[in-house]
Formats: structure tokens, C-alpha cells, sequence
């Protein structure tokens, strides 16, 4: 009779699982207690012994397929004089994941899915391959009305509850994603700004109604910065690290629906007056509810700014998939060493949180070093 292979319960915290590769393919022959696939979860590789002596007669999902559930059909063994006939009726329907689409689906796609009670056998993929990102789900939640998302229910005597936005729906399932997932590290440095905001002083009178911030001069500083050391502008997927060759750099901005970032294209390649337009436009599609996907996806690095509202320092969440965000925080005037004397110098406290699956703390630090060099010295964003 047939046998079939199946995924077993790989741990009581692992709710899904990658077919990383086929140690075995069909038509070979396996003996029982043989090695003949490896998954992987988001804690470890795990090999697949065949429950069998046999033949793979049919392997049913192929290598690379993600988002496999407890029991999940993923092949069948027989004996090698049987027939397709008496091996199919062991392939029950439904038994593999939906081809391309469910089981197409980035981790954190399907745990905002999850969340949201979105079916992802819906969603079209715009990612390799077609497979679902979060982007791709974020549009989709978009696209439903937050009453459908959030039931009213009654609330407590003594308590008002407010509305969840969508966004903010979204925002806090990505982070607690992140969060969880995401094996975070974190860096710090104190810039001095002096010089920045002279410069963005002389910019400001020289263009009247520009509007440049030290935010803007932080995301040129960041981007230069990125290209100095490449390992840093990077994002960690599918079990890889990517690189990416232009410094795109969003920036956390606050709206009444949630927060959201805005992405400046290839802000290494762009000037403070460009930089500080693009981003005033942003921020105002932003609070509007204007942006569009294209506007806030793709990002390499992030900026959150949280230093107008007084905080001294911030330690944020990596936006997966990227490696790294760079928290900003408020700049004061403090003593600072010059010598043999002291001096008062206006510092901002930069932290870089960055996952360590990408990125370790050498280059996290030579990234620092080289921010704070073009913040302290800002004539160096003109090259």
C-alpha cells in the first residue's frame, strides 16, 4: 500500500515551515528511516526521514514552497510495482497547499493576514514569482473598511474605545511580527548638530518656503552613509541577505490613521533641496491618506525622528525586511569635552537597531561612525 509523507509537528511554538530542498527526488528509491527532505523553520533545519521503503512515486510540493501547516501532504512512497492508479487515491484533495498563492506568502504576510482574518488564497502576489508580501496585503487591507475589520463590541462601563484604523491594524501586527522575529541588536552614537543646523539655517534664508529639517539632513547623511558601507543597506529574506544598490530611505511620519514611512528613491544620489521637497510632499500625502502603495514600499533603511517631541533617544523596531532603522532623538545643548576645557555643544542621540541575522555589529558601528562624520562635517552631503 501506499504511504504517505506528511509534516509532522515540528515544536509547540512552530505553526509553519519552508521545503528548503529534496534530498531525495521521484522515481528514486529511499529506505525507511533515510533522510529525504529539509525544512526549515524560523528557529532551526530539520531532515525528514522516509516513513518507508519505497519509491517517491509523487512529490507534492515542490522546493522553496513556505507557509506548510502540520500535516501537509508532501510526498508518497510506494512500492515500485504499484500503479499511478493504486498510488493516487493516497494524495487526498486538499491535502497540499494552494499552489502560488497561500503557500506563496512571506512569513509576515501571513501573520498580518492571520490577524486581519484575510484569506491570502484571495490575494495576487506582486513579489518573485508571484509570491504575497506585505505590501500585497496591505493593500488589501486598505481596501476594506476598518467596521470590517473591527466589529463594535460592547465596551466597558467606564471605558470609550476608539477606533483601530486599518493602518494601525497593520502597523502594530508588523511590528509585533518584527519584534518577535527579528533577533535585534542595538548601537548608539551622539552627534553633534551644531554645524547641521547652521547649515539648514543658510539653506532656509537662502530658499524661503523650502522648509529643510534636520530630519532631511539626517536621511542625506544616512544615505551617504549607506554607501559607504554597503553590508548596512540590505534587507534579510527568504533565508538571505540582499543588498541593494541605491540607498532608498523612508521616514517614519505620525498621521491621525497610524504611522506610516514614506520612502525618498535613491537618496544617495539626490541634494538637501530635493530631499527636503520630496519629503514635504510626503509628509502632507501622508496625513492626507494620500500615498500610494508604490510611495511607501521598497525601503533599505528608515529614519524615526522622534526628537521634536522631546524624547532624548529612541530605540525603534526594525521595519522588516529590512536590517536597520535609525532612531533620532531631541537635540539639547550639553557639555561636552574640548581638550583640556569644556564646551557646550547641541547633541542628538542616534540608535541604530538592526537584525543580526544580516548585519553584525562591526558594520553597525562603522555605519554610525560614518552618519555622525557626515552630520558633524555636513559639508561633506554635497559630494
Amino acid at each position: 500500500m501506499p504511504v504517505e509523507l506528511r509534516l509532522p509537528q515540528l515544536a509547540d511554538t512552530v505553526t509553519s515551515a519552508r521545503l528548503a530542498v529534496w534530498l531525495k527526488q521521484e522515481g528514486e528509491a529511499v529506505a525507511a528511516g533515510e533522510p529525504i527532505v529539509e525544512v526549515e523553520t524560523d528557529k532551526t533545519n530539520i531532515e525528514i526521514e522516509a516513513p518507508a521503503s519505497g519509491v517517491i512515486r509523487k512529490i507534492h510540493v515542490p522546493a522553496g514552497a513556505d507557509g506548510l501547516e502540520t500535516g501537509t501532504l508532501l510526498a508518497v512512497i510506494a512500492d515500485a510495482g504499484e500503479t499511478d492508479a493504486e498510488v493516487e487515491p493516497a494524495a487526498r484533495p486538499g491535502s497540499a497547499p494552494a499552489a502560488g498563492r497561500a503557500a506563496g506568502a512571506t512569513p509576515l504576510a501571513r501573520r498580518m493576514a492571520a490577524a486581519a482574518g484575510l484569506d491570502l488564497g484571495r490575494l495576487r502576489g506582486t513579489g518573485q514569482d508571484g509570491r504575497i508580501g506585505k505590501v500585497d496585503v496591505e493593500r488589501a487591507l486598505a481596501a476594506q473598511s476598518p467596521s470590517a475589520l473591527d466589529p463594535p463590541a460592547a465596551a466597558p462601563v467606564g471605558f470609550r474605545e476608539e477606533p483601530l484604523s486599518t493602518m494601525r491594524r497593520v502597523t502594530a501586527e508588523r511590528m509585533q511580527a518584527a519584534k518577535q522575529t527579528v533577533p535585534h541588536f542595538y548601537l548608539g552614537i551622539d552627534c553633534a548638530v551644531d554645524a547641521a543646523l547652521q547649515l539648514r539655517a543658510r539653506i532656509n534664508r537662502r530658499h524661503p518656503g523650502l522648509g529643510l529639517t534636520l530630519t532631511g539632513i539626517i536621511v542625506r547623511a544616512a544615505a551617504l552613509a549607506l554607501r559607504q558601507v554597503p553590508a548596512a543597506n540590505s534587507s534579510w529574506a527568504d533565508g538571505r541577505v540582499r543588498l541593494h544598490d541605491a540607498a532608498d530611505v523612508a521616514v517614519a511620519v505620525e498621521t491621525p490613521q497610524g504611522l506610516i514611512a514614506p520612502v525618498v528613491r535613491q537618496a544617495d544620489r539626490k541634494g538637501l533641496r530635493a530631499i527636503a521637497e520630496e519629503l514635504a510632499a510626503l509628509r502632507a500625502r501622508a496625513r492626507e491618506g494620500a500615498l500610494t502603495p508604490e510611495e511607501y514600499a521598497g525601503g533599505t533603511f528608515t529614519v524615526s525622528n522622534l526628537g521634536t517631541y522631546g524624547v532624548d533617544s529612541l530605540y525603534a523596531i526594525v521595519n522588516a525586511p529590512q536590517s536597520c532603522i535609525l532612531g533620532v532623538g531631541a537635540a539639547r545643548p550639553r557639555p561636552v569635552a574640548a581638550g583640556d576645557t569644556v564646551a557646550v555643544a547641541t547633541i542628538a542621540a542616534c540608535t541604530l537597531s538592526a537584525d543580526h541575522r544580516a548585519l553584525d555589529g562591526a558594520a553597525g558601528a562603522e555605519l554610525l561612525a560614518a552618519l555622525r562624520a557626515f552630520i558633524e562635517e555636513p559639508g561633506l552631503l554635497a559630494l
